[in-house]
């Protein structure tokens, strides 16, 4: 479970740093790929956790990846970069990371971290994912950091509760699914519309 998580947060890194739409792509994928060996490594090999384990395989390194691709593969290849990524983001990213070993120390007394490794590596794919929200332009990028949020959350909750509820994680897969369907939609719809895949181009939309 650790490797698994370890490779979360390194596809995290991959994602932040990574100006090529299509390289985001396969980060995600990554992702997907270590979540999937996460839930079949965390207990029994079970009817249940195998089928989450195809599930998450199927929606988070096939399904939304595969969608995204689509959408990059008919854009130019202008459209296809990111702006660079401004000098500050990468001493807040290092500042974040550094933060997470000060949490775990603030919690350990209360008993609440079961894997302190997993814990690491989802908090920290959180805060990549949210300062990447704030420092990347490009409209998938937004996708791709609430994806890449999600997988954070579910390596986080992995390691205080060990594993969870099989409805809980059919429930967010569907949610991830259904939410990841409608931003690569509108990611299209903002191309056509602005001729631009640049955030900054919404703010036509104000009144």
């Amino acid at each position: 479970m650790a490797t698994a998580g370890l490779f979360v947060f390194l596809a995290a890194c991959g994602l932040l740093w990574s100006r090529n739409m299509t390289h985001g792509v396969w980060f995600l994928a990554a992702e997907g790929l270590a979540l999937t060996v996460m839930v079949w490594t965390s207990g029994p090999l079970t009817a249940a956790t195998l089928g989450i384990g195809f599930a998450t395989l199927a929606v988070k390194s096939g399904v939304i990846p595969g969608a995204m691709h689509r959408v990059i593969s008919q854009w130019p290849t202008e459209y296809r970069q990111d702006q660079p990524l401004p000098f500050w983001a990468y001493l807040v990213a290092a500042g974040l990371v550094l933060a997470v070993g000060h949490v775990i120390q603030l919690l350990s007394p209360s008993g609440l971290i079961l894997h302190r490794a997993l814990f690491f590596y989802g908090l920290a794919s959180i805060h990549l994912g949210l300062l990447m929200v704030v420092s990347r332009r490009h409209v998938l990028s937004q996708v791709a950091a609430l994806v890449g949020i999600e997988n954070g959350l579910v390596v986080l909750a992995a390691s205080v509760a060990g594993a969870l509820p099989t409805f809980m994680e059919l429930g967010m897969l569907v949610d991830l699914l259904v939410a990841a369907a409608i931003l690569v939609w509108m990611s299209r719809r903002i191309h056509r519309q602005f001729k631009s895949t640049d955030i900054v181009a919404l703010r036509r939309l104000r009144g």
